[in-house]
């Protein structure tokens, strides 16, 4: 578990530099011959308002596309709707899909060592009389709160931040450096004889 938890802080930071790199246009050069732009119209159903369509495909050497689609309503009185909603989606070649695979397994492997032995570990951390509480109680801390706000911090981190993308990585790292200290520093590393 501990060596997970070290891996985990030594490495998420090249790893999710390395996902950024592989998704982003940073180096590529664009097709530009292969740009594509379609439009469409359609009907809300049920009334008369119409919803315009306009998909733009940016086309990049490696395989990378792009899809820009702007969806933007126009109701029957003619006005239009006041921000149109637009999406971005990328689609990647095969070479940095299955980089991307690999990267993702990668951090997935972390996550099982440090997850997989813990629901074995916690029972045999406690003795038999305390174990409900002493399992229940630092799991429900531990998900409810520190992996409940992980994704508030991490927001907030990127809103105070600007300019680095992976600010919000801080807050699960320091997490999980304080997780490594404590459980260097205090949990056994060989099992002891727990009271019946």
């Amino acid at each position: 578990m501990m060596a997970g938890m070290l891996l985990a802080i030594a490495t998420y930071p090249f790893l999710f530099r390395q996902l950024l790199t592989i998704s982003g246009t940073e180096g590529r050069t664009a097709l530009n011959d292969q740009k594509e732009i379609r439009s469409s119209v359609s009907f809300i159903a049920g009334s008369r308002d119409l919803i315009r369509t306009s998909s733009t495909l940016l086309h990049y050497d490696g395989g990378l596309l792009i899809t820009e689609t702007q969806k933007d309503t126009v109701y029957a009185s003619g006005k239009a709707a006041a921000k149109p909603a637009v999406i971005t989606s990328r689609t990647l070649g095969d070479a940095d899909y299955w980089k991307m695979v690999g990267i993702l397994f990668l951090m997935v492997l972390y996550v099982t060592m440090v997850y997989g032995p813990i629901a074995a570990f916690l029972v045999e951390l406690f003795p038999t009389r305390i174990r409900y509480t002493s399992m229940s109680l630092p799991y429900h801390i531990g998900n409810g709160i520190f992996g409940g706000m992980t994704p508030f911090i991490a927001t907030l981190l990127t809103t105070l931040t600007t300019g680095n993308k992976l600010v919000g990585l801080w807050y699960p790292i320091a997490v999980t450096g304080i997780c490594l200290i404590i459980g260097v520093l205090y949990i056994p590393s060989r099992p002891r004889e727990l009271e019946a």
